[in-house]
């Protein structure tokens, strides 16, 4: 697939359709962050685009660094502290929410360490090789993404719902074949990547709902949240 704005654009706002979609299935205040994931990738998605016009001269400067910076703030900063945090929200087993709680917590640092190196070196966006490679992270760049993926990765596949769990190891996945194969662009891919297989957050609420008005109750790993 070659990467463009039109690919963000279009993806975007299929992923969005979806998120909104999750959110209609709502119905206890602990599962809106997790909800809201879907939707929050697609709109992510659809920033990028912005910051493609930018680098491709289609859109003026100044346009072009907001979306970059804003792309960056959710990437870097939001992401992996939401990402961890809606899963152990809905967790209804209290020892896998303890398992948890060290990546939530690690999720919440790195978040705050690349905020702090965002705000003291400024964010930079370049094309390689058909995707964006976004700068900025400073000198702990290495083991701030690395704890940044098992901070994301590790709490899905902690999960007691089977869709959540296929979720963490898609991602997981992910990062290990884009890692090895595009280091440069993993911020971009892995966030596309992760919004394509967002979808499965709508799976599991469609289970939840089905659980819930009882025509769904052999399926245990789908069980409705308390």
């Amino acid at each position: 697939m070659c990467f463009s704005p039109e690919a963000d654009f279009v993806s975007g706002a299929v992923i969005s359709a979806v998120g909104v979609a999750t959110l209609t299935k709502v119905e206890r205040p602990r599962e809106i962050a997790l909800a809201a994931v879907p939707l929050a990738l697609g709109l992510h998605l659809i920033v990028e685009g912005f910051v493609w016009l930018g680098l491709e001269g289609h859109a003026d400067e100044s346009t072009g660094e907001l979306a970059a910076n804003i792309y960056v703030l959710f990437a870097w900063v939001i992401a992996p502290i939401l990402l961890p945090f809606a899963v152990w929200l809905v967790e209804p087993d209290r020892g896998r929410r303890r398992l948890m709680a060290p990546f939530v917590v690690m999720g919440a640092v790195v978040g705050l360490y690349l905020l702090w190196s965002m705000l003291t070196h400024g964010v930079t966006a370049h094309v390689v090789e058909q995707t964006i490679q976004y700068g900025g992270a400073g000198e702990l760049a290495v083991p701030a993404t690395a704890l940044y993926a098992i901070a994301a990765c590790v709490p899905p596949l902690l999960s007691s719902y089977a869709a959540i769990v296929v979720f963490g190891v898609l991602d997981a996945l992910a990062v290990a074949v884009i890692g090895w194969a595009q280091a440069d662009g993993l911020t971009s891919l892995w966030c596309l990547w992760a919004a394509v297989v967002s979808v499965l957050i709508y799976v599991q609420f469609v289970a939840w709902r089905r659980s819930s008005d009882g025509s769904d109750t052999d399926a245990p790993a789908l069980v409705a949240p308390p």
